[in-house]
């Protein structure tokens, strides 16, 4: 059977995957670096308590805990000197309240004379009353009002 070109490359392939995967089942060598375990896998309790060194450039051991705790000193300011001299302090002046003046009291009705346009719509509105209102205080039956008139706006 001839090979293809294309076949040569895919064989190269499967054989370095046989070639890599084969062989014998090795445990891995102790390496105490590495972690708790012997050559044949098992964990090994006392290198966790007591792992090996590594090298010169090893860790630097955990300082032991001090078995009676130290109290944390704060500094503080110290306190400025308390005088016993009494002092008096100068009274401050008393603001001057001006008393305000009485609002005086709106009127309960104004007198209004109509000009042309004007309705008791557009005077209730202006004085904030009702149409109703004005034509009770003025004696009005309708909505007819007349052009230079005087009437009588309640609040």
């Amino acid at each position: 059977m001839i090979l293809r070109f294309r076949q040569i490359p895919l064989l190269l392939f499967v054989a370095f995957i046989l070639v890599g995967c084969g062989g014998s089942k090795k445990t891995p060598s102790y390496n105490p670096a590495v972690g708790p375990f012997d050559e044949d896998g098992n964990y090994i309790e006392a290198w966790a308590d007591n792992p090996p060194k590594r090298g010169k450039r090893s860790r630097k051991p955990e300082p032991k805990p001090d078995p009676k705790p130290q109290p944390r000193v704060v500094d503080r300011p110290k306190p400025k000197p308390v005088t016993t001299a009494r002092v008096t302090p100068k009274p401050k002046p008393r603001p001057v309240v001006k008393p305000k003046p009485k609002p005086k009291p709106k009127p309960k009705t104004i007198r209004h004379t109509v000009r042309k346009g004007e309705t008791l719509y557009s005077l209730s509105k202006k004085y904030g009353t009702s149409v109703s209102a004005i034509q009770k205080a003025n004696g009005l039956r309708g909505s007819t009002i007349q052009t230079g008139k005087s009437y009588i706006i309640p609040r």
